[in-house]
């Protein structure tokens, strides 16, 4: 592909983790548990957004992130490695570490380490970089959680310098956040079935998902279920996703992040959102072949984009 249709994309990954995954022949819950191998490397819902987009072919792509403490050390120095661009608001708390377990069956056990409320001159800095830089961008994603117990303030106030500027948002997160799709705007709504049942209080997926196009008058609402049936309402269509079955799935990590990443640099490049959507379900699908968020091989994602079924209906 080429890459000069690329547009410039600033993702916000308030709450990086440095990831260790380690791998089991068997998870037994109550006893010692000796792991064959370990994968570490810096992750969270942002930067796994990022390096999915390195593999798309996007160099364009720029993170606006928080860390602190030796673990934020090296996560930064891991991303100045992997050539992972970004704009880092130093806090005195320490980045948290997150374990993933995965045993030989794929079932997956993770263990998070918390994480702590950014202070004021902390959010301060982070939308001051924002404000000076949201103009030398063409959109905008919100990647993922906020640290334990911050604020929705850090992502409304983002939100208002989003619209400010008239560009596409991206949101891919879901605690407490009515205050920021309430802002309104070119705004995208990604999230997964359960998430999207909780923000709807609706027990229908797509029940949930015109509830909330039409309450917030949304761009478009996108839904996926791992390997399950995806789901993506706009332009007063649904759209359906029947995803291929995948033989030796390493890690299903990550796949959500993918997913964002693919779906919003085609979108904003001039893909149709469908077509957009069905790409980065497939990027989803090839990372979980890999064991890093994020990473995955294009010509595998090519592939498996040519086997996703998709059905279309007049809402």
């Amino acid at each position: 592909m080429n890459n000069a249709k690329f547009k410039k994309i600033l993702a916000l990954g308030p709450n990086p983790a440095w990831q260790k995954t380690l791998f089991f022949e068997e998870l037994r819950p109550g006893e010692v548990n000796r792991a064959y191998k370990i994968h570490s490397f810096a992750s969270g819902k942002g930067i796994n957004f990022c390096r999915a987009a390195g593999c798309w072919g996007d160099p364009q792509v720029e993170l606006l992130q928080f860390a602190g403490g030796d673990t934020g050390k090296r996560l930064c120095a891991c991303l100045e490695d992997e050539g992972i661009k970004n704009r880092t608001v130093r806090t005195e708390q320490v980045t948290r570490t997150c374990y993933t377990c995965l045993s030989a069956n794929h079932a997956m056990t993770e263990l998070i380490e918390p994480s702590a409320p950014i202070n004021e001159d902390e959010i301060r800095q982070y939308h001051d970089i924002l404000r000076q830089r949201v103009k030398n961008f063409d959109g905008i994603a919100f990647c993922g959680t906020l640290p334990t117990g911050s604020s929705i303030e850090i992502y409304r106030r983002a939100a208002e310098i989003v619209r400010g500027a008239k560009l596409p948002l991206l949101i891919d997160s879901w605690q407490n956040i009515a205050p920021v799709l309430e802002v309104g705007g070119d705004i995208i709504f990604k999230v997964n079935a359960d998430e999207i049942k909780i923000v709807a209080g609706e027990n229908d997926v797509v029940g949930a998902m015109r509830l909330l196009l039409d309450k917030y008058g949304l761009k478009a609402v996108a839904v996926t279920d791992g390997p399950g049936k995806a789901f993506l309402v706009c332009s007063g269509k649904l759209y359906v996703y029947e995803l291929p079955v995948l033989d030796k799935i390493v890690s299903s990590l990550g796949c959500g992040d993918t997913n964002a990443s693919i779906f919003f640099t085609e979108y904003i490049a001039g893909a149709p959102p469908e077509k957009a959507f069905a790409e980065g379900l497939a990027a989803a699908s090839a990372n979980c072949l890999t064991a890093t968020c994020g990473d995955f091989n294009r010509k595998t994602a090519a592939k498996l984009y040519e086997k996703i079924k998709i059905h279309a209906t007049v809402l």
